[in-house]
């Protein structure tokens, strides 16, 4: 057997793939897109169905694509792996992992994971904390725009800096989000540790569910304190994919005008719900939507080798 680097996928493979993500799916009560969309795979096909013990055409498939970005001078790869429930812990992920180190070598790979939808706190999940204890471990600007990634802007709704462990001017410590992660079953994490990666951040999906139904406001409630941008998700959802209050503003509540003023809409609609994303770096927007009401629906983690 040996890990096959394809760069387009041929129909019957690529439905070989979906079977093999919803059999992960189904097992690990996770939800991946069973359609992956790579720019490239390495796939290991189950050869011998009477040896494996499976019907499965795939054992394992590494999904990868390029990110656009580069993090020390090297181009960094986002990676979906996935091998077949039965067939874990015997080596078909370090197979995949090495063939692409071999064709991929002066990158960064960077790890995705879904928590499960339910079931994490079955016995076969370990409460696994990649909090530590050297708080200058994190560093970076923490805004409530996602989009600046850790950077500074003009214009931001930037509430606040978060340095690692430096003190404020009240000489207190900022709070930190704490990133447990319940979900990674110890084969996974022990896998990923034992080729040197570490937990670099979350992706929170939340969501709350609106008092009455509204109209898509779209970039409406834009004002002189900041903007706020939202378009249709579903149809009964809409996504807040942009929230910004200008410099000036910055720590006098604004943030959390804008967030109401979305959600008291005053245009009647079928939008019951809002969603949005945000990164567990991001403690000042996270603090903000938590104690507006919306909940985690989704948690994927990135980790990095």
């Amino acid at each position: 057997m040996e890990a096959e680097l394809f760069k387009e996928l041929e129909d019957n493979d690529r439905a070989a793939v979906c079977e093999l993500v919803n059999e992960c799916n189904l097992a690990d009560h996770t939800n991946y897109d069973t359609d992956l969309d790579g720019d490239f795979y390495y796939i290991v096909r189950n050869d011998d169905k009477e040896e494996s013990g499976i019907d499965s055409e795939l054992i394992a498939v590494l999904s990868g694509y390029f990110l656009g970005e580069t993090i020390d001078g090297k181009k960094v790869i986002e990676v979906e792996a996935f091998t077949h429930p039965v067939m874990r812990g015997i080596g078909f992920f370090s197979m995949c992992y090495n063939s692409l180190r071999d064709d991929f070598r002066d990158v960064k790979i960077k790890f995705m994971i879904k928590k499960p939808l339910f079931g994490f706190d079955d016995v076969s999940y370990e409460h696994i904390n990649f909090d530590s204890d050297d708080e200058s471990e994190t560093e970076g600007f923490l805004c409530e725009c996602d989009s600046h990634n850790g950077s500074e802007s003009d214009s931001s709704l930037c509430q606040g800096a978060f340095h690692g462990g430096s003190e404020d001017q009240n000489g207190e410590k900022p709070f930190r989000i704490k990133a447990p992660v319940p979900f990674v079953i110890p084969d996974t994490y022990e896998t990923l540790t034992a080729i040197s990666a570490v937990h670099v951040y979350d992706e929170l999906l939340m969501e709350k569910v609106l008092d009455h139904p509204i109209a898509d406001p779209g970039d409406d409630l834009c004002c002189k304190y900041g903007e706020v941008h939202l378009t249709g998700y579903d149809k009964e959802t809409l996504y807040l994919y942009g929230l910004l209050v200008y410099d000036k503003y910055l720590g006098k509540g604004h943030g959390k005008a804008l967030m109401k003023a979305v959600e008291n809409y005053e245009k009647p609609g079928k939008y019951k719900k809002i969603l949005l994303q945000v990164s567990s770096n991001n403690v000042i927007a996270h603090n903000l939507y938590e104690g507006l009401g919306y909940v985690e629906t989704e948690r994927i983690v990135y980790m990095m080798v």
